[in-house]
């Protein structure tokens, strides 16, 4: 995705930032791990779209994508997903569903997976990337 920018009534100019991807996560026995943050928003950003891209599949999992004030604010109780396949959030949690909305980010924060399986569960071994789209007001 390329940088572009546009430009507001006001005449201010919004920076929109490339694709950012994070590391892959092995989503193996992380059912104990809680929080595990995964990809960095900066103070000002306003996040458009998220997306979760299965490198390995992923099987026998449940987990969230969401933030440091809401733990499911992108996806909620992911279990599945097949090599290659993506589960995109273009919409954030608490917005009808006929609006299209990002989220603001008045503070840096994370974007973070959240894993809800009991701690005595087994996970299958499976891989993921965070794929997420912001622009810097």
């Amino acid at each position: 995705m390329r940088s572009a920018l546009l430009e507001q009534n006001s005449g201010k100019f919004w920076q929109e930032q490339p694709t950012v991807i994070s590391d892959a996560l092995s989503t193996a026995n992380t059912n104990a791990d809680g929080v595990i943050p995964m990809v960095s928003v900066p103070l000002g950003a306003y996040v458009t779209k998220v997306q979760v891209l299965a490198t390995v599949a992923v099987a026998n999992q449940e987990f969230n994508i969401g933030d440091g004030d809401s733990a499911d604010r992108y996806i909620d109780g992911l279990t599945t997903l097949a090599q290659y396949d993506i589960a995109e959030a273009p919409n954030v949690n608490g917005v009808a569903n006929d609006e299209v909305a990002g989220r603001f980010y008045a503070a840096a924060d994370t974007i973070d997976f959240v894993s809800t399986i009991t701690a005595s569960a087994d996970t299958a071994a499976g891989s993921i990337k965070l794929l997420v789209w912001y622009f810097v007001l």
